[in-house]
Formats: C-alpha cells, structure tokens, sequence
C-alpha cells in the first residue's frame, strides 16, 4: 500500500460516524444517546487490536452504573447484563439498565450512558482506548488543532535577565511580522501598562484582543527602543516553528503532528531554504504525537522509494506504507528526540533512522508502538481504541522499548530548545550536521 492509499485508509478510519439508530421499544434513552452506546460497544468488540472479553465489558459498565447511582446517594445493585450473540440485543440491554440507572438517581441518562462507555473502555486494561465525553473530546482537538486566536503572533518566555518577557518566535505573516518584530525583541509594556514581573499567561491576555483592534507594544532590542502599534488578527497557534541557526543550519520544533502540521511544516522549510539553509535539524523533543497520517507525510518528505512503517490488526495481514517517488527535502538531517518523543513523532523518526536519510540525536524514545483509531459519537463525544501495532521499516518493534539515538546526549538542566547555547542536545545535532555540510564542500 502506498502512502496516498493509508492516507485515505485513515480518513475512513477517523471519520465521523453517524449513528442515528432507533432505540428499542419502551427505551426512553434519547437517540444520539443510544447512538453512542452503540456504536462504541460495536467498536470495542469488533476493531480492538487485542481480543476483547464482551461479558467482562459489561460486568465493568454494569458496576459503573451501580458506583454512579451511589454518588448520587441511591443504592443500586449491579445491573445483570449477559453478552449476547446477538449483538444489538446486548446493546438493548445496556440500554435499559442505563435508563433504569438514571431515573432511580433522577438524572440524565446520558451520565450514566458516558459512565458505562467510559468502563467499558477501561476493562480491556490498555491505557490508550480511551472514551471522551464531549467537554473532553473538543480539548484533546484543540491540543492538536488550536483554534484560532485574535492576537499578534508570537511566542513568549520570561526574560530573567530583564523580568520582562522575550520573544521566541514570530509566526510567519502575522501581524507581528508585518511590523517586524523579531525574536530575541523585550517586550516591556503592552498598551502603556508595564510588563515586568508578568507571567506568560499575563502578558498573552493583554497581547490577544478581538481582530481589527489595535494593541501598543513597547519593544526593546539591541541599538533601542520603540513603540509600535499593531492591528491584531486572527491567528493559529502553531503546532510547527523554525529559527535559522549559525553555519547554515536550519531548526524545525514540530510540538504536535496536527492535521496543519505537514503544511506548517512546508512553510518553515521554504523559509529556511530562502535563508540559505543547507542542513535541517528537526526537534521531535516532547512531540507526543497526533495523527498518524500527518507523520507519514512530513516522513514522505525526506524519503523516495522506500518503506514509512508496517502495521497489523486483529485478524488481517500486515501492511507495508511505503513513501511515494518525489522528496522535497534533500538536506542532510539530525532529529532530536528524548524520552517524551512517542507515538506519531516515533513514526517519524525511526522511518527516517531505519532508512538511513537521518541521525537521532538525544535520548531513548517513550516506545508508543501501537496506533488508535479516533471515532467522533453522535452527541459531540468520541471515543479511541488501539486498534493496530505497527514497526519501524527494518521491522523493529518499538513498542514498550523505544528507539535509541545513534548519538546519545543528555539534555542539560534548564535547556532552551532551539537556543543553541542553552540546549546541549541541539549543539551535538549542530556539530554532525556542520562535518557533513564541509564534507559536500
């Protein structure tokens, strides 16, 4: 299977489900409700990566039901529910004993329905099937997608030297950059209002604002000073950033591997490319991960011709993703990782280890070696189960072990990432990097 096919592959995998059942006669459990029930009882028993037990699914929604009535101060037995081959039978079941549950303790059903959906998904004893209620499900999305923002577009830390705040990135063609602002810039005062001894969170409140009004901002850098007004805009907040470093060298932080994320990606990589670049460094350092589908395409950017990943599912044969003909990224690369480098960003970065385009710099990764599917549930809820183990191109298993860097360096107290002389890790990257550029002299 080639990588444009898993793409498509995934967004079958991901994509929302509507569920619009009918529910059994005398079953007053509202439909998108039952919908949820459902579709996830189907989903556990029929897509889980590891076999799954139905009557031990249900014993753990059947006590869930009786601890949720019980926090409600109505004693409850445990519901007796058998599994059933008849699957929607078993599902009508549930759906009783959730309605009974709820108009005992006088609450909403669908309470009790997210409590036994939520049990269902513990009970089969993996920590990444995971059910969300909808309050939930929207801040995992924005974790990965960040909604949009009014605001001018940068990154800030703290400044110990000033106790004001310091500019770490500038998104391109924001506001800030259309007035050019630049990192390193001191921030000392937001609409006359002095910002030493803010926080981050402080000085970002007063820097947001709707689009279209106007913020002052009191800028210090080396030669000066300045007040500079700026028309706030909506923003994204970024989920890739890039800085050019000396010699050459061009950085990229992927953070996350957002649906945006191959897109930023590009943006950074033109930019540096203008800049002169003629070595990349990408920081996978505390990448968590996201979609599988963005990590492949970011992957496929440095890789022609040769396999991205082999994943299997319960039941079917191992497939191989293998990366189309046409690279875009020629450079010669250093990834950093660490400890907290895991799942999508794993993908990446043994893709690119196994196949000989780059060095892992750093630390051993966390070892995510398993993939999810993310279903969306009728009512704003969804839920997310193993369903597949994937391994690296040469068949490594990483899961549970991790992948270890070719040049292991520990990451010095207080690192700044992507600040060369406070960051270790980066410096060793730097140093490769620099023989292989003299090397092509």
């Amino acid at each position: 299977m080639r990588k444009r096919d898993f793409v498509r592959f995934a967004a079958l995998c991901t994509a929302a489900v509507l569920w619009l059942g009918v529910s059994p006669a005398g079953n007053a459990l509202p439909e998108q409700t039952a919908g949820d029930v459902a579709e996830s009882y189907r989903l556990l028993t029929t897509t889980a990566f590891n076999p799954v037990d139905p009557q031990a699914m249900l014993a753990a929604a059947s006590d869930a039901l009786a601890e949720q009535a019980h926090k409600r101060g109505v004693t409850l037995p445990p519901p007796s529910l058998r599994a059933q081959s008849d699957s929607d039978a078993t599902v009508a079941q549930l759906d009783d004993a959730i309605v009974a549950a709820a108009q005992a303790a006088h609450a909403e059903p669908s309470d009790f329905a997210y409590a036994a959906i939520d049990a269902m998904a513990k009970s089969l004893n993996d920590k990444y099937t995971v059910f969300f209620t909808p309050a939930e499900f929207k801040s995992f999305n924005e974790a990965l997608d960040p909604a949009t923002i009014g605001g001018i577009g940068v990154m800030i830390q703290p400044d110990p030297a000033t106790g004001f705040a310091r500019i770490t990135y500038v998104l391109p063609g924001a506001p800030a950059e259309k007035v050019h602002l630049q990192v390193g810039d001191i921030i000392t005062a937001v609409n006359g209002k002095t910002t030493k001894g803010l926080d981050v969170p402080g000085i970002s409140s007063m820097l947001r604002g709707k689009p279209g009004t106007i913020v002052s901002v009191a800028i210090s850098r080396a030669g000066g000073s300045s007040e500079i007004a700026i028309t706030r805009d909506n923003v994204q907040p970024p989920t890739a950033v890039y800085r050019m470093l000396g010699n050459g060298i061009g950085y990229v932080w992927v953070m996350a591997f957002g649906r945006s994320t191959p897109n930023e990606f590009d943006a950074a990589v033109s930019r540096l490319a203008a800049l002169g670049a003629k070595a990349l460094v990408l920081d996978l350092r505390n990448d968590g991960g996201g979609y599988v589908d963005s990590a492949l395409d970011i992957s496929s950017r440095f890789i022609a011709n040769k396999r991205l990943l082999t994943y299997e599912q319960r039941g079917r044969q191992n497939t191989t993703i293998r990366a189309d003909s046409n690279p875009s990224i020629v450079l010669p690369v250093s990834i950093l990782v660490n400890q907290y480098t895991a799942s999508a960003a794993e993908i990446t970065a043994g893709a690119l280890q196994d196949d000989g385009i780059a060095t892992l710099v750093g630390a051993k990764t966390f070892g995510k070696g398993v993939m999810q599917t993310l279903t969306p549930l009728p009512d704003g809820a969804a839920i997310k189960i193993t369903t597949a183990h994937y391994l690296t191109p040469n068949n490594h298993d990483i899961n549970l072990r991790g992948i270890m860097p070719d040049v292991s360096i520990l990451e010095n107290p207080d690192a700044r990432f992507g600040d060369a002389e406070h960051d270790a890790q980066l410096r060793a990257a730097m140093a490769l990097l620099q023989k292989k550029i003299a090397a092509k002299i």
